[in-house]
């Protein structure tokens, strides 16, 4: 099962849960109803004959047009490689 990131439409908490593609988030906590957010692939795949994991370093990312973010374990994720904002906070991404 994947894990989706949710979001509680009454008191906007954020969290990551483990559900089936087709299966519906359970209530947050606070009783609110909980959204999907869009998020990014946890890594970079490529489905062939087999299912093969590859490594890529920094410079491969960025050449490739992509952006890594590293988790800092405290709600922020700072740039590793490519474009954008060097760091990024949860709390202040848009609802």
């Amino acid at each position: 099962m994947p894990l989706f990131d949710y979001r509680c439409e009454a008191c906007g908490r954020v969290e990551e849960l483990l559900i089936a593609v087709d299966g519906e988030a359970s209530p947050c906590s606070c009783g609110g109803r909980r959204t999907r957010l869009l998020s990014v692939p946890a890594d970079l795949k490529r489905m062939d004959a087999f299912y093969h994991k590859e490594s890529f370093t920094n410079d491969d990312i960025a050449r490739k047009g992509l952006t890594k973010y590293v988790n800092r374990g405290d709600g922020t994720y700072e740039k590793a490689a490519g474009e954008g904002p060097k760091i990024v906070n949860r709390n202040d991404l848009p609802d």
